[in-house]
């Protein structure tokens, strides 16, 4: 996997061919992009990550889950 997203996987993200109606998308979705001299947009993959709720945006509150099973013992 490489720093950015490839024209594939911003295809895939978006529902877009168009570079236009691909950066319309990633404004609705909040993802931060830069736009190249050809007009297509540049995704971080971690920003992707981070803005779609993955692991990195879950890493500051990296606890592991429990479950209170203590109404068992009444």
């Amino acid at each position: 996997m490489g720093l950015v997203l490839s024209r594939v996987e911003l295809k895939e993200l978006t529902g877009c061919a168009r570079r236009a109606s691909q950066r319309q998308h990633l404004d609705a979705l909040g993802i931060p992009y830069r736009v190249k001299a050809d007009g297509w947009p540049v995704v971080l993959r971690q920003a992707a990550i981070e803005a779609l709720g993955g692991d990195a945006a879950n890493d500051a509150h990296n606890e592991e889950a429990s479950i209170d099973m203590g109404f068992l013992d009444s």
